[in-house]
């Protein structure tokens, strides 16, 4: 289980890095409202990685 989850936490950060170039791009063509949608698709997405790879405290 442990590797699947880290498997779906590298997709995640790929998926980010996807989603951040996207914003750059649509930056550079002056697409503001596109822009902002996917630097926070971005932003969103690598939390969620990140939150995954987390190690959790056991209760």
């Amino acid at each position: 289980m442990g590797r699947l989850l880290d498997g779906l936490s590298v997709a995640l950060i790929a998926a980010a890095g996807i989603a951040f170039s996207m914003g750059m791009t649509a930056l550079a063509d002056q697409r503001d409202l596109h822009a902002i949608y996917w630097l926070v698709v971005g932003g969103l997405v690598l939390k969620a990685s990140s939150d995954m790879l987390r190690p959790h405290r056991g209760s």
